[in-house]
């Protein structure tokens, strides 16, 4: 099972553009409501989850997913449940993609110490404390089991990516003809 965490202040457009891309793969996604079942992300638009947090097993996951939005990755933060869940995703290479300000989020739990990764400009110090190396101009990159996304314009690019990972290079491309991505 893949889980996209959601907390209130979210970025709608990457939550969305994500779910709805993988989706489109049938890959059996879960919005995980960390805030409530019904989150109102940074614009206002409310989104509902289909699960929340505390129905998300232990144990290893096919993937874990953290949009942006700077408040909403702030809630994320504040989970006890999603850092728990993050930090065992770390611990046994469970494949992870954080977009946005969400890599910020793993930076400071420390996970992502050596790691090479892209994020939000405006957060890109804080991960870089965290002591990955930012790569500022890269719209997703992938490193082993790790996704990173800079910002919502980067949410195809990222859910490609993520796809790559989940399926293979077929079903990427798959996915980026159906969206005429060039």
């Amino acid at each position: 099972m893949v889980y996209l965490f959601l907390a209130d202040g979210v970025a709608e457009m990457e939550a969305v553009t994500i779910a709805d891309c993988l989706r489109r793969l049938e890959i059996d996604l879960k919005l995980v409501g960390v805030t409530g079942m019904t989150v109102t992300g940074a614009r206002g638009v409310k989104i509902l989850a289909d699960i929340p947090v505390s129905d998300v097993p232990d144990g290893t996951h096919e993937m874990l997913i953290f949009p942006g939005g700077l408040r909403g990755v702030e809630n994320l933060a504040a989970s006890e449940r999603v850092r728990e869940l993050a930090a065992r995703a770390f611990e046994e290479g469970a494949p992870v993609g954080a977009i946005c300000a969400a890599p910020s989020f793993l930076a400071g739990l420390g996970l992502l110490k050596e790691r090479t990764v892209t994020c939000y400009p405006s957060t890109a110090e804080a991960v870089r404390r965290g002591g990955a190396y930012v790569l500022p101009d890269r719209a997703a990159v992938r490193e082993g089991a790790l996704v990173t996304g800079q910002g919502p314009a980067a949410s195809i690019p990222f859910s490609l990516a993520l796809a790559e990972l989940l399926l293979d290079r077929e079903n990427a491309d798959f996915l980026a003809s159906q969206l005429l991505y060039a």
